[in-house]
């Protein structure tokens, strides 16, 4: 979290820069990723995003999306317009569009959910170049970094974690395809505005397997349901994979998918380690779903 020594500068150096503080921080956030409203000084509502780190990466994939034909070529653009970044105090600043993440909105929408599939799909299918790769072995080096992690913060949870990781490695895949992908594809980072669907926060952007964008959905709303004292399923990955398989059959992305869950289900234990400690007693939970996936 932003000290207020830090909130201060930042405000300081939005300020000189022109823009106007319109409003309070938005609810749905990273812990350390405070977002803003602002206006110019002609008034057109725009939004900051501040970063502690990799926020000028953020700003290099959607420059590159934003030329792409996912972005101002495609009738909506499938995200928002990157306007600038502050290196000083790392803020990106992005058009402002009016709507509320998905995982706002209450009660899922299945209609939402196929139009959030379709967009998803463009971008697996647009012409940006990702300058980074991540096939199946990157990630299996980027869960043994965050089991790493998870042992030194939470040692409790170590045993359970490795057990992850050593049947992820035993079950390895062959990528068929890297595709731009938008690494972190859940309802947190749909955008439901009232006439289009767009994708926010895209420090993740890279080329990979599209079946990790679609796995990672589903993986993610099982957690959520768990985090929120639901009885979890997995309704939304099977309404998921349905819809993407119709736009993409070949894809083939089932064969797959088991591996990207159970690496999709260390990557969300690791950010309850890091970043929501208070819901950290899931991780065996987790790490008990993510073998069972493998089997």
């Amino acid at each position: 979290m932003l000290s207020s020594a830090d909130t201060d500068l930042v405000q300081q150096v939005l300020h000189s820069k022109g823009y106007v503080i319109d409003g309070g921080n938005f609810p749905i956030s990273r812990p350390d990723r405070a977002t803003m409203a602002l206006v110019t000084r002609t008034g057109i509502p725009v939004v900051a995003k501040l970063y502690p780190s990799g926020g000028e990466i953020a700003y290099a994939n959607m420059q590159e999306l934003w030329c792409s034909s996912f972005g101002e070529r495609r009738r909506p653009p499938g995200l928002p317009r990157p306007l600038d970044y502050l290196p000083d105090v790392g803020v990106l600043i992005m058009e402002r569009i009016e709507g509320r993440p998905l995982v706002e909105i209450g009660t899922l929408d299945v209609n939402i959910l196929d139009e959030a599939v379709h967009l998803v799909a463009s971008l697996h299918s647009c012409d940006a170049q990702p300058s980074k790769r991540r096939d199946s072995r990157r990630i299996i080096r980027s869960v043994r970094r965050k089991a790493e992690r998870i042992a030194e913060l939470a040692p409790k949870f170590a045993g359970s974690i490795w057990a992850v990781v050593e049947a992820l490695e035993e079950e390895q895949v062959e990528d068929l395809e890297l595709l731009p992908c938008h690494g972190d594809f859940s309802p947190r980072n749909i955008l439901v505005a009232p006439n289009r669907l767009v994708l926010i926060d895209w420090d993740r952007l890279q080329r990979a397997d599209p079946t990790r964008d679609i796995a990672y959905i589903g993986t993610w709303c099982w957690v959520w349901a768990l985090r929120q004292g639901r009885p979890p399923d997995w309704f939304v990955l099977d309404r998921v994979v349905g819809t993407y398989n119709s736009l993409r059959p070949e894809a083939l992305i089932e064969a797959r998918l088991r591996f990207h869950i159970a690496a999709g289900l260390v990557r969300i234990a690791h950010s309850l380690v890091e970043l929501w400690r208070e819901d950290a007693y899931l991780v065996p939970q987790l790490a008990t779903e993510a073998l069972y996936q493998l089997r």
